[in-house]
C-alpha cells in the first residue's frame, strides 16, 4: 500500500509497509538549498555538540532520500525522533540542530576554568588523575574522573593511542634527497622501463606498550623512538602484488 501526500505539488511523505509487521516509513523534506547544505555539513564536521552533529548527518542522510528506519538504527534512536528532528528543522531551521538550555544543576567549573582544564588536559593527556589534582589546587574544586572525561570530549579531544615518531631522527636533506629520487624511479616504472619494489622492515622487540592519550581529532602525540633489541621482518613488495618475506637480526639502513 502506498500513500503520498502532496502540499504544494511537492512530496512530503511517503509510507509504504511492506507486511503488516513491517513499517518501513520514508520522508522527504523540502530541498535543501546550498546555504543549508553548507550549513549542516560544517555542523556535522566541526559542531562540538554530539547531538547537533547527529541531527546535521541525519537531515543530510534524509536530503539524500535515505530511510527514516535507516537513519534511526544508524543513530540508535526511534523513528518518531528521526521524524521529529525533521520537522523543527523545517519549521525553525538552523535553531532546530542545538538543544535549549535546560534546568539543573549549573555547572562546576566557570568557563574561564573549564578552559584552564582543557588546557591541563592538554598538558598531560595520560593522566586524568593527575589533572584533577592540579585543578584542586588552582580552583579548590575537585572533579570526578567522568566529569573530565566528558569536558575533554565537549572539547573535540579523543582517546587514542599514541605514535613513536623517527622524525627526531631524520635528516633534512637526505630525507628531501630520498622523495626525489623515489619520485623519479616512480617515473621510469610508469613509464615501463623498471620494475619496482618496495621495502618495509617491522620489528619484534621488548618495547613497553605504548600508552593512550586525550588529542585533538586529527592529530597524534608522538614519542621519541628508543632502541632496543629485536628481532626483524624485511618484506618486498611489487606492484604486481608479489610479496617476499625474510627475518634476520641486523640493521638494514646503512
Amino acid at each position: 500500500m502506498l500513500v503520498q501526500y502532496l502540499i504544494n505539488v511537492k512530496p512530503l511523505f511517503v509510507a509504504y509497509s511492506p507486511r503488516p509487521d513491517e513499517v518501513m516509513i520514508v520522508r522527504y523534506g523540502q530541498p535543501l538549498t546550498d546555504e543549508q547544505r553548507a550549513l549542516l555539513e560544517k555542523t556535522m564536521k566541526e559542531d562540538t555538540a554530539f547531538r547537533a552533529r547527529s541531527r546535521a548527518h541525519s537531515l543530510l542522510l534524509s536530503a539524500g532520500g535515505t530511510p527514516i528506519q535507516t537513519i534511526a538504527k544508524t543513530y540508535q534512536v526511534h523513528r518518531v525522533t528521526v521524524s521529529a528532528w525533521i520537522k523543527k528543522w523545517e519549521q525553525h531551521g538552523a535553531q532546530s540542530l542545538h538543544d535549549h538550555p535546560r534546568s539543573g544543576r549549573p555547572p562546576k567549573l566557570t568557563p574561564d576554568e573549564q578552559e584552564l582544564a582543557k588546557h591541563s588536559i592538554k598538558e598531560d593527556p595520560r593522566s586524568l588523575k593527575q589533572v584533577v589534582e592540579r585543578l584542586a589546587n588552582k580552583t579548590e574544586k575537585r572533579l570526578s574522573i567522568s566529569s573530565l572525561k566528558r569536558l575533554a570530549k565537549r572539547a573535540r579531544l579523543r582517546w587514542k593511542r599514541v605514535r613513536k615518531s623517527l622524525k627526531s631522527l631524520r635528516d633534512p636533506e637526505a630525507f628531501e634527497r630520498c622523495k626525489r629520487a623515489l619520485e623519479a624511479l616512480q617515473k621510469q616504472e610508469a613509464n615501463g622501463k623498471i620494475a619496482l619494489y618496495y621495502f618495509d622492515e617491522a620489528g619484534f622487540a621488548l618495547d613497553p606498550t605504548i600508552p593512550y592519550a586525550w588529542q585533538e581529532a586529527g592529530e597524534v602525540i608522538e614519542l621519541p623512538t628508543m632502541k632496543y633489541g629485536r628481532i626483524r621482518g624485511l618484506c618486498s613488495n611489487g606492484t604486481n602484488m608479489r610479496c617476499s618475506a625474510y627475518s634476520f637480526h641486523c640493521y638494514t639502513n646503512p
